[in-house]
Formats: C-alpha cells, sequence, structure tokens
C-alpha cells in the first residue's frame, strides 16, 4: 500500500471531498485500450484506491480529479488526440493531465501540447494539494 496515497485520501476525506470507489485493474486496461495509452504506475495505484471524485466534486483549491469514465469522454470530446486530462480547475478554466508524446504531466487551457508541470501523477498530486503556483 502506498503510504503518499493513503495520506491524500485521509487529506480529503478530511476535507469532505466525495471520492469514487476504487477502479479494478480491468477498467483501467479498459482505459488505457480506449486512449492508445497506458497510464503511469502511479496513476494506476491511485485509481485502484479512488476513482477519482465523485459528481464532480472538488478539492479546496478547486481542482477536480476525474474518474475514468469522464477521462475517456473528455479525450473523445476534445480534437487535441495528444492530451489526455484528468483533471480540471474551477470547471473547465484549463485542464492538467498526460500528452501522448512526451513524459511527464502538463496544464492545457486550449487544444495546443501543454506546459510540463510535473514529472509524475504523485508530484502533481502533491502540487494540487501544496496549492502550487505552477498549476494556474
Amino acid at each position: 500500500m502506498e503510504s503518499w496515497i493513503d495520506d491524500v485520501l485521509s487529506k480529503w476525506n478530511s476535507e469532505g471531498v466525495k471520492l469514487n470507489p476504487p477502479s479494478s485493474i480491468e477498467d483501467i486496461e479498459k482505459a488505457e485500450s480506449v486512449l492508445h495509452f497506458n497510464f503511469p504506475q502511479d496513476f494506476k495505484d491511485f485509481y485502484l484506491r479512488a476513482n477519482g471524485f465523485n459528481g464532480l466534486d472538488w478539492q479546496q483549491h478547486m481542482f477536480t480529479i476525474f474518474p475514468l469514465d469522464l477521462i475517456i469522454e473528455e479525450f473523445d470530446g476534445n480534437s487535441n488526440k495528444n492530451f489526455i486530462g484528468f483533471c480540471d480547475f474551477l470547471m473547465a478554466s484549463h485542464f492538467i493531465g498526460f500528452n501522448k508524446n512526451r513524459a511527464g504531466v502538463f496544464k492545457v487551457y486550449s487544444t495546443e501540447d501543454g506546459e510540463f508541470i510535473a514529472h509524475s501523477f504523485q508530484q502533481i498530486v502533491d502540487k494540487i494539494n501544496s496549492n502550487s503556483d505552477l498549476i494556474y
């Protein structure tokens, strides 16, 4: 069990964030197949504990972590097929996610490839929870 995930889930639970039940490995593999993208291990580990936020709830800094079905829905509706968003700020002000062609995590305001902001999913979750200037 990953300590960082325990810490994050505990923090969000104490803040009243509504979390979805865990994803199954089959759910994650299905999403990867649909998206033609392999999620990093820290992302998978997290989603095996919580499938994002329930009902587009958000944490104290107004970021929402998407459930897998919404990740797919957003990808299907986005013209940029290189970007896989898993988070948004203030109801789609901007998105945070992966770029199929570049390692790391990026923030995107429209259809561009995005600005690099973190090396890993764990790192971006830490930046979101600490309200880092890089996430805005």
